[in-house]
């Protein structure tokens, strides 16, 4: 089996990433268009869905099948997958841009352009919610085509914004390939001004 095969097996089960379900119980916005960004197997765009979104999933894989199989008859309906890579995406305009775990994915040289994008498609009034690896993350410095970010370098990106939800978090947890290692994550919920 693939190891990318073996990721979205393991991780199909997982439950919405806390910073999804925070703006959903939390922010309660009107439900229209979001993005979710390298959705993996699906488990934020299903949650989306299941909230009334309209969600464009966009991976490098096609998981397509993985998602709707989860999603009854209605919900389909508010589903569109797209295969697309980071470094050559093209974005839609949309109310919220959902982006977990994806962005070290993205050619480190490529980020720039791509936050571009992210920026220029959201929505005035639209949210960001999304995560960056930091610089304690085991993986930098071995994984060197990867993007890490320090606290102030995250800020930086959302000068343009208000920021609604911030956290740091560092913790040793097992990958979706079940392998251990270090995590720094930087959570954020950011509402473009």
């Amino acid at each position: 089996m693939k190891n990318i095969e073996k990721y979205y097996n393991n991780t199909e089960s997982e439950t919405p990433r806390g910073n999804v379900k925070y703006f959903i119980e939390k922010v309660k916005c009107n439900p229209h268009k979001a993005i979710d960004l390298g959705c993996g197997a699906g488990n934020d765009t299903v949650y989306l869905i299941k909230n009334n979104w309209n969600v464009i999933a966009i991976d490098r894989e096609d998981v397509s099948e993985r998602i709707y199989n989860r999603l009854n008859q209605e919900e389909r309906k508010r589903l569109k997958f797209q295969k697309q890579e980071f470094e050559k995406i093209e974005l839609e305009k949309s109310d919220l841009i959902v982006a977990n775990y994806c962005f070290p994915f993205c050619n480190k040289n490529k980020f720039d352009e791509l936050w571009d994008k992210i920026k220029s498609n959201l929505f005035k009034n639209g949210y960001f919610v999304g995560n960056f690896f930091g610089l304690n993350d085991s993986w930098n410095g071995i994984k060197t085509e990867m993007i890490f970010l320090s606290r102030d370098e995250v800020m930086s990106l959302f000068n343009d914004f208000d920021i609604v939800f911030f956290n740091e978090t560092e913790n040793d947890a097992l990958t979706g390939l079940g392998k251990l290692k270090h995590w720094h994550l930087f959570n954020i919920i950011a509402k473009k001004k």
